[in-house]
């Protein structure tokens, strides 16, 4: 029984990583949307916009496919790299809050979405790719939102967005490079920590 119950897990094992290495960028993208919506849909509090369930889900759903040390060192630019790990974490943690309380508001939409994954272009055995889709909601026009991913052992994983012909990260890297130039990474953390709490104090108001 012992060696079956062996030979089981790691079969289950196997299959886990062959699916990882073979997911299609495109198939994780659908699947994830997928999975949101679905979430949204069965969680009132979701589409209402509270902001402590909006957090369980991205822990939940999103962290896991995101790359998020990658985007916020791009965000950061070259400061990035002569950064302490306490300083690095400190970013990543204020600058995991403001995309937070920047695009919560959108979530409210969500439930009645409809994302279009429009074909791949470019080699298949590409390491890095740009995965484009559509974005629709009743009454409102289609939005492009774009996804920069790259593979890594734990299979896709998303670095960057786009929305509306704009990427993320450059548009946080153009307003982080004017702070870290003149306040140095501390004064960075804490300009992005003081929006934080400014946009905390709007969305409780």
């Amino acid at each position: 029984m012992l060696i079956k119950l062996l030979i089981t897990v790691l079969l289950g094992f196997i299959a886990q990583v062959s699916m990882a290495e073979t997911a299609k960028p495109e198939d994780v993208i659908s699947s994830i949307t997928q999975e949101i919506i679905n979430e949204i849909k069965s969680k009132p509090d979701l589409a209402s916009g509270n902001l402590g369930s909006i957090n369980q889900l991205v822990d939940k759903k999103v962290m896991p496919i995101l790359d998020f040390e990658k985007m916020t060192s791009l965000a950061v630019g070259k400061e990035w790299r002569s950064a302490t790990e306490s300083q690095k974490n400190s970013l990543m943690k204020v600058f995991r809050q403001l995309l937070l309380l920047t695009y919560s508001g959108s979530i409210k939409f969500a439930e009645q979405a409809k994302v279009q994954i429009l074909p791949p272009r470019g080699k298949r055995n590409d390491k890095n790719v740009v995965v484009k889709t559509r974005v629709s909601v009743p009454g409102r026009q289609a939005v492009p939102i774009n996804y920069r991913m790259k593979i890594t052992e734990d299979g896709w994983k998303i670095y960057d967005l786009n929305v509306l012909g704009l990427w993320l990260v450059e548009n946080y890297r153009v307003q982080f490079s004017q702070i870290v130039s003149s306040k140095g990474i501390d004064g960075l953390i804490e300009e992005i920590n003081e929006k934080n709490l400014k946009l905390t104090s709007k969305s409780n108001s």
